[in-house]
């Protein structure tokens, strides 16, 4: 579903306007959730492993460099599952859902690359407020979380400061425009919280990317 965050009309030539959509939708196969959760799980220790030496930070989100998170310039998700039914299924769900944002936004429908990677957080871990990109070439960003998790994540206006609050839900998928601040409350539950999260980029700027994309 799209939403969108729009100024009131600007009544002078200096007052800033703005329209931020978001697409909000959710995955519902809990059967490939599950298993993509538990792949995750079982794998974190091992791509930390085998991609740390490559690590240069964690983002912005204060998770720190030995997360699964930091090493998102490392590793592609889908590469690693590229053999694996449950995570392909869940990747051509979020490319429907592109076409669908891209319609209902009356927005150009681009030939993409996309780079995905997963988040691991502890009891006590929150992910701190941060951007992906915000160049001349930036374009979408997402997530999905992989259970119903009592955390919220937050997105800002960058202009005023207003933020927008999205429950974490499992399957619950959102696109937003990738220079949009966003965080994420504390985890007080038990166990972990697990999520994903991608960058999507026009094709057209491949030689500003590495090549840890997949065609998207």
């Amino acid at each position: 579903m799209l939403e969108v965050q729009q100024s009131m009309r600007p009544e002078t030539e200096f007052t800033p306007a703005w329209r931020i959509p978001f697409w909000r939708t959710v995955y519902t196969s809990d059967e490939n959730i599950d298993f993509m959760k538990n792949w995750i799980l079982d794998n974190e220790e091992k791509l930390i492993s085998q991609y740390n030496q490559n690590s240069r930070n964690d983002g912005g989100t204060g998770l720190g460099t030995n997360s699964l998170t930091a090493q998102y310039n490392s590793f592609n998700l889908f590469k690693e599952t590229e053999n694996i039914p449950e995570f392909q299924d869940f990747y051509q769900f979020l490319r429907i859902q592109y076409n669908l944002f891209m319609r209902e936004a009356q927005a150009q429908t681009r030939n993409c690359v996309m780079y995905a990677w997963a988040n691991v957080l502890r009891p006590g871990q929150s992910v701190a407020k941060h951007y992906h990109g915000a160049s001349h070439y930036s374009y979408l960003s997402g997530n999905m979380h992989f259970d119903n998790y009592e955390t919220i994540t937050r997105y800002y206006n960058p202009f005023n400061e207003q933020y927008y609050d999205c429950p974490n839900q499992k399957g619950g998928i959102t696109f937003f425009p990738s220079y949009i601040f966003h965080e994420a409350t504390e985890f007080k539950q038990e166990g972990k919280r697990v999520s994903m999260a991608f960058d999507l980029f026009d094709v057209n700027h491949l030689d500003f990317l590495d090549g840890n994309y997949v065609n998207f």
